[in-house]
């Protein structure tokens, strides 16, 4: 019994230990870390979608430079230190994915998962705030500075974006 407890114990350590360097490799090779967001990007953008399900409705996302952290490389911890840490997150810039150069972002703490892309583009005479995420980087939502705009353009698709069926 205390033979496969250690084996266990083993794996799970092993497996912790993959994630991070994973992480902090993956970190690493990315583009320019952000001290601070564009200014474009900052402020309150909406949507109108029902994120397919329910009642379409207009959504609100803040984005702000509160708890960015320009990415160094750090140690990924478990337990109440992580708790700690978890409030911080880090963005990058990506080379281009569908066309587009994109912001990730990623939690200070993130261990797994493939974080938040956001690609700030003007399509006609509206920006449009892009929030998308997956290995695939497919398109969750499209957001505007206003609600009309929002409301006018709802689930608009745009062109080179990956969206999921």
């Amino acid at each position: 019994m205390k033979r496969i407890l250690r084996s266990v114990l083993l794996s799970v350590v092993l497996l912790m230990a993959v994630f991070t360097l994973t992480t902090t490799a993956s970190a690493k090779r990315v583009g320019y870390s952000y001290s601070k967001l564009p200014k474009a990007i900052l402020g309150n953008w909406y949507a109108y979608t029902n994120f397919g399900y329910g009642k379409k409705k207009i959504y609100k996302i803040h984005i702000s430079n509160n708890n960015l952290r320009k990415y160094k490389k750090h140690k990924i911890y478990v337990g109440s230190k992580a708790l700690k840490t978890s409030k911080y997150w880090t963005a990058t810039q990506t080379g281009k994915i569908h066309g587009y150069t994109w912001i990730h972002t990623f939690g200070w703490q993130q261990s797994a998962g493939d974080g938040d892309y956001y690609n700030l583009h003007k399509f006609g005479k509206h920006q449009v705030l892009t929030l998308a995420g997956g290995a695939g980087v497919w398109v969750e939502g499209h957001y505007y500075k206003n609600k009309s705009v929002a409301k006018k353009m709802g689930q608009h698709h745009y062109p080179k974006f990956s969206y999921q069926p």
